[in-house]
């Protein structure tokens, strides 16, 4: 059990540097993944941003019955977090689903993934 906290938190840290590294500037500017996990570690899906073109995927990847939805969101001051855009993926395990949003530098963005069965996870990112 201590061991799959320990490679959890490892991923996680993993994870942050490289989306601190890859959200530097624009030059610097690549691909952002969020990953979801239930509690046992399995990927229930994923979400990619992918930088050339703003294309956005959602990725299912356990055969559990169950969707996967992501959403594209920004932060407001006024009202907080408000969400851009959803694609629900329904297609089932080992498929994607995509959306196309033009992400506009200096604003702050995150995506959101959600399944039934797990809570949802965010990570945020910027052009």
């Amino acid at each position: 059990m201590f061991k799959k906290w320990v490679t959890r938190f490892a991923l996680t840290c993993a994870i942050g540097v490289s989306l601190i590294a890859g959200t530097g500037s624009a030059a610097f500017a690549a691909d952002t993944w969020l990953i979801l996990s239930d509690i046992d570690g399995h990927q229930v899906g994923a979400m990619q941003h992918v930088d050339d073109g703003d294309s956005f995927r959602v990725y299912d990847s356990l055969r559990d019955g169950h969707s996967v939805e992501g959403c594209l969101q920004t932060y407001t001051p006024r009202t907080g977090w408000v969400t851009l855009r959803c694609k629900n993926n329904d297609s089932g395990a080992g498929t994607y689903e995509s959306f196309s949003y033009d992400v506009i530098t200096g604003l702050i963005y995150r995506m959101r993934l959600c399944n039934a069965l797990v809570p949802c996870a965010t990570q945020g990112f910027n052009e």
